[in-house]
């Protein structure tokens, strides 16, 4: 019971961090597109760091099995949202590409932006490193089949790129894993350095994801019922399956289990808007989907929290 109340704290607390960036948005202390601002520094500085800290572990000899778990685990959830993407597709009514944009919304959580900071609340630096291996191998087909699907909402011909890998954040998990299976530890000063630096992460990506929903319009985010079922597969039934399938295989609730399911239970990637930006796709939509998702997942977090802290 006390791991579960202490989880349940943790998260209020990662929680209540989305208020002031709420507060400097209707006050316009911070200007709309002044938001990206907090994001970048997220995304290019303290997240990256945040990764290679949590790397920073002793090496030991089931770490290729806990990679080879975690690409199953995401590789068995793409094509389970797949498989729902295309029944929702032929069920509800979506037309101008939104339905590849639900099948990215689907299939992509936001796993690092958000779920990191809040696993590293609850689980600490043994959980950290397993969300980081989950980020790396999510990247790796965001920036390949996940840019495919906003093109083809675009309208644009599909192709990969590759180039698209190397991000900020993409590019820390290497370093990571590099220094990792080298046993190769930062020097005192600059390891306390980078841990300070992540530590930011988690306050700074809350603040944006306050300033996004302070800027938008409560109308403009409850409209659309579509994006109620969603945000019902997105953070429900996806981490329920996996939960399910998880237990089931490997018979037992470690923490490997735990965090897998926790990051899956995350709202839809941020990069849903992002990428629906960059390649001239439907970016309200995404936005909706985005924020409505995020909203509710302060309560079916909840949710998982106490049914994975009770295990």
């Amino acid at each position: 019971m006390g791991s579960t109340v202490e989880s349940i704290t943790s998260l209020a607390m990662i929680f209540v961090m989305i208020i002031p960036g709420i507060i400097a948005a209707k006050t316009n202390m911070i200007r709309e597109d002044q938001n990206h601002v907090v994001s970048s520094i997220v995304v290019n500085i303290t997240f990256p760091c945040l990764i290679v800290d949590a790397l920073q572990v002793e090496y030991a000899p089931d770490l290729f099995s806990d990679i080879g778990k975690v690409a199953a685990i995401v590789l068995g959830t793409f094509f389970l949202a797949v498989a729902i993407g295309i029944v929702m597709r032929k069920t509800m009514k979506m037309e101008g590409g939104t339905d590849y944009i639900v099948m990215f919304m689907l299939i992509f959580s936001n796993c690092g932006f958000m779920g990191m900071p809040i696993v590293n609340a609850i689980y600490g630096k043994d959980g950290l490193f397993y969300a980081s291996l989950l980020e790396m191998v999510s990247d790796i087909f965001m920036f390949t089949v996940g840019i495919m699907l906003i093109q083809a909402a675009a309208g644009h011909k599909m192709k990969m790129e590759l180039k698209g890998l190397l991000t900020p954040g993409f590019i820390s998990v290497l370093i990571g894993i590099a220094l990792l299976f080298t046993g190769t530890s930062l020097p005192g000063f600059l390891g306390d350095s980078v841990e300070i630096i992540g530590s930011a992460t988690s306050p700074l990506s809350m603040i944006a994801i306050g300033l996004q929903l302070g800027h938008m319009k409560f109308k403009d985010l409850i409209g659309d019922y579509r994006m109620y079922i969603v945000s019902a597969v997105r953070l429900i039934v996806l981490p329920m399956v996996a939960f399910v399938v998880l237990v089931l295989i490997m018979g037992n609730t470690s923490l490997l289990v735990k965090v897998m399911v926790l990051e899956i239970a995350m709202p839809a990637a941020a990069c849903s808007t992002l990428f629906s930006q960059q390649y001239g796709a439907d970016a309200d939509f995404a936005t909706k989907g985005v924020m409505l998702s995020t909203v509710l997942s302060i309560f079916t977090l909840c949710i998982f929290v106490v049914l994975l802290g009770g295990l």
